[in-house]
């Protein structure tokens, strides 16, 4: 925003803020994934007010997936993603930290649709809508169906990179090439993975 109104962004406050949102979302990571399948839970991370009960509990050894947080996190690799991108333009070792966000964000987007045999997703596909799921240390679960902001959370898990920023970072875009060839099964829920833009369309 700085740089469309004064000609020049601001890149060290932009390198500062990325450095405190890289330990802020490690720690997320490590602190919230209780299963450690890329499905998070925990107060805030999601939307507190919106829940049925408090997220912060401990509903007696169990614990609640939840559509929320998992998305929140999905949209802060996107987020992380494009700031990498904005700072490998004076620095090219951003491009590999731009591929880790964007590796971690496939595998989040992957968990939430679905994780094999033994997994429950967060997707229900007869509703056609995202729930929360209550797990139990004996092993069963229970979706939530309640439709609320929880489900939609999802939809802003979304991110442009634009044409020229592939052709300039060949780096990263040598990895979401690798990734779109070799693990076709994390990029098939992705939408628009291989589709251009329009330009000045919608």
């Amino acid at each position: 925003m700085e740089k469309k109104r004064k000609g020049k962004g601001d890149r060290l406050f932009l390198e500062r803020v990325f450095q405190k949102l890289l330990l802020n979302f490690t720690s997320w990571v490590n602190r919230k994934d209780a299963s450690g399948k890329n499905i998070f839970q925990g107060g805030f991370l999601g939307l507190d007010n919106i829940s049925v009960f408090n997220r912060n509990e401990n509903f007696g050894g169990g614990h609640l997936d939840q559509s929320d947080a998992t998305s929140w996190m999905a949209m802060y690799c996107l987020n992380m993603l494009t700031i990498s991108l904005e700072l490998a333009r004076e620095n090219p070792s951003y491009e590999d930290i731009a591929s880790k966000f964007f590796e971690h964000f496939l595998y989040i987007a992957d968990a939430i649709n679905h994780r094999g045999e033994k997994s429950i997703p967060l997707w229900d596909e007869e509703d056609g809508f995202f729930y929360d799921n209550l797990h139990f240390p004996d092993g069963t679960h229970i979706p939530l169906r309640v439709r609320s902001m929880v489900g939609l959370i999802p939809l802003f898990a979304v991110e442009t990179v634009e044409a020229e920023d592939f052709e300039f970072f060949a780096d990263f875009r040598k990895r979401y090439e690798w990734f779109l060839k070799n693990r076709f099964d994390l990029c098939e829920k992705i939408a628009s993975m291989k589709g251009q833009g329009t330009p000045g369309g919608v």
